[in-house]
């Protein structure tokens, strides 16, 4: 797919708010079982070890599960711009002047990151009765993707920061992305 197969948002913000946010689930799905493959192989290392609760254990996989997310999302970001998500739900991430860098991808996926963790760290510190820093994390997850509502082009608060689009592709483009059967 090129960039000329791709246009805008789908029409209407709130469809281009709920298919990122569909396309992100269907990632997260991705990244979790990816990260528990991942981690097994550490894990067992450890448990044969007897060492199974092992602080260094959690300090390497805090390092290391983040660099497998990046892999994988920098692998299809750089390849096709689509991850499996962003294939499923029709959307294609481009850099604001064409293909996508390496760099880019990376500030994409630090910031992309950051609003996720104060999601999950606001959902946690409200379920401890810190409600005060539960809103403010909340509302930084929530300002990252309304910013859609407020941007000209749909566009989430990581893709302003880190000079990245994600595009709307229209049915007939991604059908005509799809392998043809060989005829007898």
């Amino acid at each position: 797919m090129n960039t000329a197969e791709a246009t805008g948002s789908p029409p209407g913000r709130a469809s281009a708010l709920l298919r990122r946010l569909a396309a992100n689930t269907y990632d997260a799905l991705l990244l979790f079982a990816l990260w528990v493959a991942a981690a097994a192989p550490l894990a067992i290392a450890f448990a044969i070890a007897h060492d199974s609760q092992s602080p260094l254990l959690q300090d390497i996989l805090r390092g290391y599960l983040p660099v497998v997310g990046f892999i994988y999302f920098s692998r299809a970001w750089l390849k096709t711009g689509q991850t499996q998500g962003m294939r499923a739900w029709g959307l294609a991430v481009r850099g604001v002047r064409g293909r996508l860098s390496i760099t880019r991808a990376l500030g994409r996926y630090v910031l992309a990151v950051a609003w996720w963790v104060a999601l999950i760290e606001g959902l946690t510190l409200s379920f401890h009765g810190d409600y005060l820093g539960a809103t403010a994390l909340l509302a930084l997850f929530g300002a990252a993707y309304f910013w859609i509502f407020l941007d000209p082009e749909s566009q989430c608060l990581h893709d302003r920061l880190s000079g990245t689009r994600v595009l709307f592709v229209p049915k007939l483009a991604r059908a005509r992305q799809k392998p043809q059967a060989d005829q007898a």
